[in-house]
């Protein structure tokens, strides 16, 4: 698994800016893999590079900044399309910098077919502010570095080394998500295998049939006017169900009930009404 690197960590006590404190980490990190600029020139082949930048001026300005260094634009496009047939799997390793401000979906999509057909592609999406969906739809999509346009021209070209070398550079924050999605699934499978085979629907231990349905009928959207039409039963009626669920499955409202019901019902959907 790659080590995957952030620029927003917090600050260590004492220090002036969460900012500058994670810059020197990230500085100190990167010199110390890499060969100093004067060796790096000499030591290191030119690494074939795309650029795509849908406005004009910042294409160029990046084109140039990057062009006395050993990622050197091949080929600077305005579209992913136009830079897509160098990218192939004959290709070889190749290095894609690239905004993915617009039209973000897209892009990550073209980005996991780019991998799946060169996995020595690296792809480096440049944004202009983090959005916590749309990091994680790049991490999986495999992109292998996500970075905000008001980086400096050192830090740029530091993330590249590091990509180069296999490493991940995301906001740290998409790493806890990560990391609390396996936990949820890793105890959803313990408790799964703690239960055993033994009885057919074990989420529902303790719910009537009744009850389950009208639980149904909560993860749904149903209000309690509509659950009683649907059952012929009055609303005091439904409201009483409705407050023996959330004492048995321990939820607060109608809104946890229905996430508990998303969560536990889906393999017992055939139920119906005694």
């Amino acid at each position: 698994m790659r080590n995957t690197y952030d620029l927003d960590s917090l600050p260590h006590p004492g220090a002036s800016s969460a900012k500058d404190v994670a810059y020197s980490r990230y500085m100190e990190l990167a010199r110390s893999i890499e060969p100093s600029s004067a060796d790096h020139a000499t030591t290191v082949r030119p690494i074939r590079t795309f650029l795509v930048e849908p406005n004009a001026l910042l294409r160029e300005g990046l084109r140039r900044i990057l062009s006395e260094t050993v990622y050197a634009p091949s080929l600077a496009a305005g579209s992913l399309d136009e830079v897509s047939s160098q990218c192939g799997p004959d290709s070889g390793t190749v290095v894609l910098i690239a905004d993915a401000s617009r039209e973000h979906e897209e892009f990550c999509r073209q980005t996991k077919l780019l991998k799946e057909q060169n996995p020595n592609a690296k792809v480096v999406m440049l944004v202009e502010q983090y959005d916590l969906n749309h990091v994680l739809t790049a991490f999986r999509s495999g992109a292998d570095a996500y970075l905000k346009k008001s980086i400096s021209y050192e830090v740029l070209v530091k993330s590249l080394d590091l990509v180069l070398l296999g490493e991940a550079i995301f906001p740290s924050a998409i790493i806890d998500l990560l990391r609390d999605q396996e936990a949820r699934v890793e105890q959803s499978k313990q408790t799964s295998a703690s239960e055993g085979p033994q009885e057919m629907s074990p989420p529902t231990k303790g719910l009537s049939v009744r009850e389950t349905v009208i639980l149904r009928c909560l993860m749904d959207g149903d209000s309690n006017k509509l659950i009683a039409r649907k059952f012929d039963i009055t609303e005091a009626t439904v409201k009483v169900h409705v407050k023996a669920i959330l004492r048995k499955i321990q939820a607060k409202n109608r809104t946890q009930a229905a996430i508990w019901a998303a969560n536990h019902l889906a393999a017992s959907r055939g139920a119906t009404v005694s």
